[in-house]
């Protein structure tokens, strides 16, 4: 165990070889807690997401629409970003042709389910 000496304002250094054992460096996040009377600092990891440009949230969009008629309800919110489906890229033109219809799709699962159930 370390004594370390907490300076104005309450700031704390910790010694060299922890900061290397943990990684730490300047700017590092850390968390502490107060459990039973004790003071615990652990290091912190903040995750931060991807930020998806309006291109490739349209793309997600109507790649996961699985029914001509879903793809048509999809399509407003990209039209809203200002993005033309032709123009997107990795997603074909043709996409929403190859797309069953919502009653196409029931019948697929309904003719399944019924094989299952033979």
């Amino acid at each position: 165990m370390e004594t370390i000496k907490m300076g104005k304002r309450g700031t704390i250094v910790l010694p060299a070889k922890l900061r290397k054992q943990f990684g730490l460096e300047d700017g590092s996040l850390l968390n502490v807690d107060v459990v039973d009377g004790k003071i615990s600092i652990r290091p912190a990891y903040a995750y931060e997401p991807e930020v998806w440009s309006d291109e490739e949230r349209s793309y997600f969009i109507l790649i996961n629409s699985m029914t001509k008629e879903e793809w048509d309800r999809n399509l407003p919110d990209v039209l809203e970003m200002g993005i033309d489906p032709a123009n997107i890229r990795g997603l074909s033109p043709s996409h929403r042709d190859t797309l069953p219809t919502e009653a196409e799709w029931d019948a697929h699962f309904r003719t399944a389910r019924e094989k299952r159930s033979a």
